[in-house]
């Protein structure tokens, strides 16, 4: 079944095991034989495997799939005894991603009884021998200039063994909250290498385990300082789809959703726990906004890890790093970290802002949000570009598919596998010469619109953003270009593309993307791609001043289908939704 609706006088009390269930299952059981056969032949070799040992095993003590206990009984065994040999093998994985969510399952199956006494406390002194110094992969040297993320993994690792009476390291912990601290902007947003909006969010995740799992030491009341810091900006850096920010590597994986939703969980108890109730119902409300967005990926078959409909086995969207066995069960260990956060409580109404409003980052994010209405929009102007591009990357409308504007711009060279080369960068921005960067020369926001101006190069470009949709408007001399995104194919299925004068149109799964122009439409014959799939290239091109109105909407007549549609459920404002225990 799916992520449970919340309707009006029922809740689902357990979405996250709802979600667990879900990763595990899209694991065939011949590919699990096959994993598990391989880690009992050669070790475990990376950390994709005790993760999905740590699910299955949280999931059969609450009561589920409770026909794979042999074969959880292997795997639990496999992965304990490896974590405790020592590091795993090289560029393949580190046991700082996997001990805290085996510490979780052993507590689950414990408090359960689901196995003999012998086979737990062989389980739990595997736990109990692994040691930090020698077990983990990444332990850099204190005032090192870079950001390390691992060492904040294997941080969450130990204080989790410690909550759970099996062993850690507590001068671990210390050592590294105290030399990670260094990397948080003025935001509270953590500045790994490149920053990547993955990095800082599931990073922050991490600290927030290190807090929720009692942490009490030196550093804790900066930690805490950080973490409250962010608190706002992780509110509106969601998109209207349910989305975290593009940005970098490790992006458009459904475990996006998950880490999101469980650190807003983490954010919704601390509010609550403050007597804060309204900022709570806040979190809650953006957590479950961005669990609903998984409903129409995980209906999908085969599941698929990234946000496309190419076969698995392509590596589309993909990192070398990030491929299915590893990234998949990922999901369901941030909804497990989500389950254990998660406290009872009453939600608000959407975590998108009532009045349309404009965020920016510091510049190390260099990202810019505006909201208005069911739209958002995310601008980079200082892109990484192995990853993304400058302009206008993200045009989201609630309840649409994401990629039928753009979720993510399309970068020149990415560093993640495509279906072919890409003619050029590409997203909604002026065509300037030299590609110059934009800068963000003045925002402001109304009752009715935000607004955000930009210079690029010698155009001034000028981007509004309502509840009717979004409107461009470059001046400059001589002609002027904008270039139009048109989601062609999403891997499996193509889009309706057309360009009727001063109008484009792309229609996909009921919904239709709209661009009006004030000048007229060129079809460049261009192409380009990004992790979710293909993009034609047009532009509209005009003297002087050139409009540009975008719009995404319903198509007339057409059922909404409920692949890559974007969890619309029944309003939740002020609805009773109790969180898993």
């Amino acid at each position: 079944m799916l992520i449970c609706a919340i309707l009006a006088a029922s809740v689902c009390l357990d979405p996250y095991l709802d979600v667990m269930e879900k990763a595990v299952s899209a694991y065939s059981d011949g590919e699990v034989s096959a994993y598990l056969a391989e880690a009992e032949r050669d070790g475990v070799q990376e950390h994709g495997f005790p993760r999905l040992a740590a699910n299955l095993g949280v999931l059969v003590a609450n009561g589920r799939l409770a026909d794979k206990k042999p074969v959880l009984a292997r795997m639990m065994t496999a992965a304990c005894r490896d974590a405790a040999k020592g590091k795993m093998p090289p560029k393949s994985g580190g046991n700082e991603f996997s001990v805290k969510e085996l510490a979780i399952a052993f507590r689950e199956l414990e408090k359960a009884k689901a196995f003999p006494k012998e086979t737990l406390d062989g389980w739990r002194n595997d736990l109990r021998r692994v040691e930090a110094a020698r077990c983990y992969t990444v332990r850099p040297k204190i005032g090192d200039p870079a950001a390390h993320n691992w060492c904040v993994f294997g941080a969450a690792s130990e204080q989790a063994r410690l909550a759970t009476g099996l062993g850690g390291d507590a001068a671990f912990v210390e050592r590294y909250v105290a030399d990670q601290l260094r990397f948080f902007d003025g935001n509270g947003m953590y500045r790994d290498p490149g920053e990547p909006a993955v990095y800082d969010l599931v990073t922050r995740l991490q600290f927030a385990a290190i807090l929720h799992y009692g942490y009490d030491g030196p550093s804790k009341a900066k930690l805490e300082e950080q973490m409250d810091r962010s608190a706002e900006p992780t509110l509106k850096m969601l998109s209207a789809c349910g989305e975290i920010p593009y940005g970098g590597r490790s992006n458009q994986f459904l475990h996006n959703h998950t880490f999101y939703s469980a650190l807003c969980e983490w954010y919704a108890a601390r509010f609550a726990a403050k007597g804060d109730a309204a900022k709570a119902g806040r979190f809650r409300a953006a957590a479950r906004r961005s669990l609903e967005a998984l409903n129409g990926w995980l209906a999908e078959r085969p599941v698929r890890h990234v946000k496309n409909l190419y076969p698995r086995e392509s590596g589309i969207g993909c990192e070398g790093y990030a491929y299915f066995n590893k990234y998949m069960v990922t999901m369901g260990s941030w909804a497990m970290m989500a389950r254990d956060f998660a406290t009872s409580g009453r939600e608000t109404a959407s975590p998108l802002p009532h009045k349309p409003s404009v965020f920016a980052t510091s510049p190390a994010f260099h990202w810019v949000f505006m909201s208005a209405g069911d739209y958002s929009a995310q601008f980079d102007y200082n892109a990484n570009t192995h990853y993304d591009c400058n302009g206008l990357g993200r045009l989201h409308r609630r309840g649409a598919p994401g990629a039928i504007c753009l979720s993510t711009p399309c970068a020149k060279n990415p560093s993640y596998r495509i279906e072919t080369p890409n003619d050029a960068a590409l997203a909604f921005a002026p065509v300037v010469a030299g590609n110059p960067k934009l800068e963000l020369v003045g925002q402001r926001a109304d009752d009715k619109r935000a607004v955000t101006e930009w210079k690029v190069g010698s155009v001034a470009w000028t981007v509004a953003l309502s509840s009717e949709g979004l409107s461009a408007t470059s001046e400059g001399e001589g002609e002027l270009a904008v270039t139009l995104p048109a989601f062609d194919f999403d891997g499996k299925e193509r889009s309706v593309i057309k360009a009727e004068g001063k109008t484009l149109t792309i229609a996909y799964r009921g919904w239709i993307c709209r661009y009006e122009t004030d000048g007229k439409i060129v079809d460049t014959g261009r192409s380009a791609c990004n992790r979710n799939g293909r993009y034609r290239r047009f532009e509209a091109r005009g003297e002087k001043k050139l409009t540009v109105r975008a719009t995404i909407e319903r198509q007339a007549g057409r059922e909404t289908s409920s692949v890559q549609q974007q969890g619309e459920t029944a309003s939740v404002q002020q609805q009773d939704v109790h969180g898993p225990l």
